[in-house]
């Protein structure tokens, strides 16, 4: 059962959705077979069970069917009745549905259905008053306003001949929200052109944005954020719309749910490395890096980055080498400490180690660099990668010619094994190739030295290519 699509579903569950979905197994509405309860039961009181994630059938059986003869048949079908109902469960428990606008829309509708007009006027109103009391004018919003207009324009509509002013509203609230997730979808998808090296043909989108220009709609908060991060994104002046994006954002922080305002900061952070990548040339890379730094540290401080408490490892690591391009040493340092307990357990003290290690890194301190790595075994294949290379670099910096001897050896060997690096590939075998010669460079042949520079600047691909050439001046 460890490798089941029932293991895979409930092992992400939370505590209080365990409680949850236990009480849903209890009660007589949703749940009717006593198997399936004892099943979930045997996995949930047994700890030692869910932290191996692999269920002994035939214990498991016996737990479920007691007296009865072991059954692998009979087994697998209350495994599959419990995923239909853990499946069931999560529709039934979603959030979305703790939302009184959309109840009450809902409770509207279905009481107009069944005649009931006074009653479903009754409800609706709640609907609406729910809506504008919320905090919230993102997509969402306007997607809950169209659908309530929508619903008040056909109890009007029932009623007498003319609604003239709910049918405007839903026009309206839908054209908003409309533009608005036509816009997102532009920003996206200009972001995954230029990591996937793909082609989206967006339809409407000019006319989107001309009907965002011509009523003034940025100044919405749903339309504003997204409107400003296409325009930056697209336009060759782009730093003026950045700008503009980044204000909005900050006026508009409180207007967004968390899930979307961190998209809209994801966005805006890959516009600012971009921009890195792209403009090495025009003296900008300081001012977009410090840009980064911002924008994750507000995203920090609003809880934007962390999802049901948990922070990816990934952001983690670019949030601290957002702060360690700037050398901001100090603040990473706390920073790591202090979210190290939001990552994923699986994940937590790996990325730890290695963002730590990446930290001493930069602060030259190599011998806690090797002192790190040299114990720990990395799942993430990048981060495999990366850790060697700090190996390398320190190793030499501390003039521990033999270990790098081997370490240059095994390197390459687990980089011809590996199928699952792609082009990085060929950037360390060069790395590895060229710091074999650098070692092997005689200290007074100067035409060497300069051929080897060479080499290293005609290098198509290389990692530590600067480092090489500092090795070299």
């Amino acid at each position: 059962m460890g490798n089941s699509r029932l293991y895979e579903l409930l092992h992400t569950f939370s505590a209080a959705e365990y409680t949850a979905f236990g009480k849903y197994l209890r009660s007589p509405y949703f749940n009717h077979r006593e198997d399936i309860l004892r099943l979930f039961e045997y996995y949930f009181e047994k700890k030692e069970a869910r932290r191996a994630g692999v269920f002994d059938k035939e214990k498991v059986f016996a737990a479920v069917f007691p007296a009865e003869p072991f059954d692998e048949k009979k087994l697998n079908y209350v495994i599959s009745f419990l995923y239909q109902a853990a499946q069931h469960f999560l529709v039934f428990n979603d959030p979305a549905l703790e939302n009184e606008a959309e109840l009450k829309r809902r409770l509207a509708k279905i009481l107009r259905a069944r005649g009931l007009a006074h009653q479903s006027e009754t409800a609706l109103k709640k609907a609406e008053e729910a809506l504008a009391a919320g905090p919230y004018r993102d997509l969402r919003y306007h997607r809950q306003a169209h659908l309530l207009y929508l619903e008040r324009f056909e109890s009007e509509a029932r009623q007498r001949r003319s609604a003239v002013r709910s049918f405007q509203e839903m026009i309206e609230e839908s054209d908003i929200h409309f533009v608005a997730e036509k816009l997102r979808q532009g920003c996206s998808a200009h972001m995954y052109q230029a990591v996937a090296e793909a082609h989206f043909h967006i339809e409407l989108l000019p006319e989107a944005l001309a009907l965002v220009e011509r009523r003034q709609w940025q100044t919405l908060p749903a339309v504003g954020v997204y409107y400003y991060a296409w325009r930056a994104l697209t336009e060759a002046d782009s730093q003026t719309w950045f700008e503009q994006l980044r204000e909005a954002m900050h006026l508009h922080l409180r207007y967004f749910s968390q899930a979307e305002m961190r998209d809209v900061y994801t966005l805006a952070v890959n516009y600012c490395i971009r921009q890195i990548n792209t403009r090495q040339g025009e003296g900008l890379q300081a001012f977009y890096l410090r840009q980064v730094f911002d924008i994750y540290q507000k995203g920090i401080e609003n809880e934007l980055f962390t999802e049901n408490g948990v922070l990816s490892r990934f952001t983690y690591k670019n949030i601290a080498n957002a702060g360690l391009g700037l050398k901001a040493f100090d603040w990473v340092e706390g920073f790591l400490k202090k979210y190290k307990g939001a990552l994923d357990p699986k994940h937590r003290e790996s990325a730890y180690v290695y963002n730590l290690a990446n930290l001493h890194f930069r602060r030259s301190d190599y011998g806690a660099v090797l002192t790190l790595l040299t114990q720990t075994e990395f799942d993430d294949v990048l981060h495999q990668l990366d850790a060697r290379r700090m190996i390398l670099r320190s190793y030499y910096e501390l003039g521990e010619f033999s270990a790098l001897d081997s370490l240059l050896d095994s390197f390459q060997t687990f980089l011809r094994r590996r199928r699952d690096v792609g082009y990085l590939r060929q950037n360390y075998l060069n790395l590895i190739r060229l710091t074999k010669k650098l070692l092997q460079l005689p200290a007074a042949d100067s035409a060497a030295r300069h051929r080897l520079r060479a080499e290293v600047e005609g290098a198509k691909v290389l990692a530590e290519r600067e480092w090489l050439l500092g090795k070299l001046d």
